[in-house]
């Protein structure tokens, strides 16, 4: 492999943890909701497990090229090295933001202590360099190069579909089947319910705080 070329896999064991992780919320879906919701949603959840476990999720850097290629299952995305603005790393999350204000974030790999628990590596420190330092070739001399920035409030676009997705959350909780014939059921749709509408909303104040946090950090740029 040339050594402007860099690729990180994820181990194998993410790809098994993905597969289970869908078959679990397919059927919980599909015992809590309705068919109309659990339908599409079983299908989605279907559609990314498979995806996961056809392909690895990847990271391929090529700095010859000035290309970076980020694989998560069935999603691909690509960037040119000379569109990158900023690497943020936050702990195992790498978010490349983009000079059209849009961004990329990944997790290289392990992101929890489930992760840590199946000894999942942590390699997004090397990556967030590798991108940064091809970043800096690519650009033109007269233009700032791109930095490495610990920050746990950095850019994460579009924040339209993390807020989206947030409030299909919330709306969903509404929609669990709570009223059983069994007591054991009834708790469980009602911890169901509970943990749909907590994560919506963690997820749209989440959305928020970024974009304010985000909005505040350019306006202290511009002023400076």
């Amino acid at each position: 492999m040339s050594s402007s070329l860099r690729h990180w896999r994820a181990p194998a064991i993410l790809q098994v943890k993905a597969l289970v992780s869908a078959l679990v919320t397919i059927v919980v879906v599909a015992v809590f909701f309705p068919l109309w919701i659990a339908v599409p949603v079983s299908v989605a959840f279907g559609v990314w497990g498979v995806g996961m476990c056809a392909r690895r999720p990847s990271v391929l850097l090529d700095g010859e090229a000035g290309q970076l290629t980020v694989r998560m299952g069935p999603l691909t995305r690509r960037v040119a090295a000379s569109q990158i603005d900023t690497v943020i790393l936050d702990r195992a999350k790498v978010t490349v933001g983009k000079t059209d204000g849009t961004a990329v974030s990944f997790y290289a790999w392990g992101r929890s202590r489930l992760d840590r628990w199946l000894k999942v590596p942590v390699v997004a420190s090397d990556v967030a360099h590798a991108i940064s330092k091809v970043a800096v070739a690519a650009k033109r001399p007269e233009q700032e190069g791109a930095g490495v920035t610990r920050d746990r409030s950095g850019k994460n676009k579009p924040l339209i579909a993390i807020t989206a997705a947030g409030v299909l959350e919330i709306a969903a909780a509404f929609f669990v089947h709570v009223r059983w014939g069994s007591p054991v059921m009834t708790g469980l749709g009602t911890v169901v319910a509970l943990a749909f509408g907590f994560t919506g909303m963690a997820t749209v104040v989440f959305a928020l705080w970024t974009f304010l946090t985000g909005r505040s950090r350019r306006a202290r740029a511009t002023a400076a």
